[in-house]
């Protein structure tokens, strides 16, 4: 194609010269002067239009063609080849996607919460130095009661809550519970194994950041101390039944005075027996009602003494002799054993009062009996059984949204009754006038739904004896 191209302008450039050649050469029979040019073009012989053989005729030649443009392995890939390189793209930004979207799921089930409650308390009963268990008798003081730190998973089939409360005292495990959530029966099982509070009652499964009163009742704190056991629980509620019971390890009533004892076994009950505690009750919105038990056994331990020698300078020679030395013969660990069992009854009822706000009246009895069994070999005494009674009954009136109101009166008595027998004198005279009564009232101030404000003051009378020990308490309650 080039060289046709080439030989179309040879032929074009041959033309134009040989045609300027033959008008300066005269035609034959003319003279050979020189004319000068004319306004008409000389007349050109018709031999000398036609191009030479060779070469064609310049009228005739072919238009120039476009060069085909074959594609290099640098180029754009074909659009088949594109749409599955997006068609991948997309399906990495969808895997990515879904990963995200499993973080952020697993993420929104964890809740983190906490308790803060700064507190100042006055004790009527306040002193100097030690008390007689040891402890310092100066009661008057600043201090954190709990701060607690609440992280809580919620699944599908599992959850998880763990709860420690940071104070000055140190850190104490409250509740780490591992949870199996049944989601295919209509009863809504839970089975929990770990650390929880005991299903019983009312006051006890009140948490401590929505009580109105600074501290659970007395009653509650000697049947149940600490609140808390470490067991198996089974929860459930249809409709409006809702019902729990746990199998737990038990733990001893009060903790000792003695610090040995207390460094040994702690508040845990020393005895394989385990102890069942349920309560089963109705929900029916605006009032709350229950029934709960609590049985086990009981080991009530008096710790063993020591071989210790005693001397006396008896001739006052200051010089102590063999015969001046004497030995207190050491003592065994002994052990009492007791059936516990505590039956209780707790209600609830809310309703508004029109033009002051919500109101709630809360009661809870409980009937506590302990019966002495035998144990290694030591048969039973009835002189040893000990019947508990208390109750409490608390008002809680709002007064607008920012302001409420509180009155709880709570009485027991550790032995509320005893064997006629004439062999248990002494012990109807240890268990003669120790019933507790406690009147508390107080204000309560609700800044915002994360801070709350409580004034109380809590009038303590014994049965017997006339003691000063009131108490005062200011807090100031912060929750996330």
């Amino acid at each position: 194609m080039k060289r046709s191209f080439l030989a179309v302008v040879v032929a074009m450039f041959m033309l134009r010269y040989s045609s300027a050649a033959s008008a300066q050469t005269p035609p034959p029979g003319t003279s050979g002067n020189p004319t000068w040019p004319s306004n008409e073009a000389p007349v050109q012989p018709a031999e000398a239009l036609v191009p030479p053989a060779d070469v064609g005729s310049p009228l005739e030649v072919p238009p120039a063609a476009l060069p085909i443009v074959v594609p290099s392995e640098s180029g754009p890939p074909p659009t088949e080849e594109r749409l599955a390189g997006i068609d991948s793209q997309v399906a990495g930004l969808d895997e990515s996607l879904a990963a995200t979207k499993a973080s952020v799921d697993k993420l929104s089930k964890i809740k983190i919460s906490g308790i803060i409650q700064g507190r100042f308390e006055y004790h009527g009963d306040s002193g100097n130095g030690l008390n007689s268990a040891g402890k310092p008798a100066a009661t008057n003081r600043f201090l954190v009661r709990h701060g607690f730190l609440k992280a809580a998973y919620d699944g599908a089939n599992a959850e998880y809550v763990l709860q420690i409360d940071a104070t000055g005292d140190g850190v104490t495990l409250k509740d780490a519970e591992a949870t199996f959530v049944d989601t295919w029966s209509p009863f809504g099982l839970r089975l929990t194994v770990g650390q929880f509070k005991w299903p019983f009652g009312y006051e006890i499964l009140q948490g401590d950041g929505e009580r109105e009163m600074p501290e659970r009742a007395f009653m509650i704190r000697r049947l149940f101390p600490g609140e808390r056991d470490r067991g198996v629980r089974v929860q459930g509620k249809y409709q409006w039944l809702r019902f729990a019971a746990a199998l737990v390890n038990g733990v001893r009533e009060l903790p000792s005075a003695s610090p040995a004892q207390d460094s040994i076994y702690g508040t845990n009950d020393e005895n394989s027996f385990k102890d069942l505690v349920g309560r089963v009750g109705g929900d029916f919105e605006f009032v709350v009602v229950g029934l709960s038990g609590y049985f086990g056994r009981i080991l009530k331990t008096t710790l063993g003494t020591p071989l210790t020698p005693k001397w006396t300078d008896a001739n006052m020679d200051k010089m102590i002799t063999n015969d001046e030395i004497t030995f207190t013969p050491p003592t065994a660990v002994s052990y009492q054993r007791f059936s516990r069992k505590r039956i209780g009854a707790d209600a609830q009822l809310y309703f508004d009062v029109p033009g002051l706000g919500g109101l709630a009246l809360k009661a809870e009895l409980v009937y506590a009996k302990d019966t002495n069994l035998d144990y290694q070999g030591k048969p039973a005494d009835s002189c040893q059984d000990i019947t508990s009674f208390g109750g409490i009954v608390t008002v809680v009136q709002n007064i607008g949204d920012y302001v409420g109101a509180v009155v709880r009166y709570d009485s027991f008595d550790p032995n509320f009754s005893k064997a006629l027998d004439s062999r248990c004198t002494a012990q109807i005279a240890a268990g003669q006038g120790d019933r507790q009564d406690t009147l508390g009232a107080g204000l309560l101030f609700y800044a915002s739904a994360n801070v709350k404000g409580t004034f109380t003051y809590e009038h303590v009378a014994e049965q017997s004896v006339s003691k000063s020990n009131d108490v005062f308490t200011a807090q100031l309650q912060a929750r996330f």
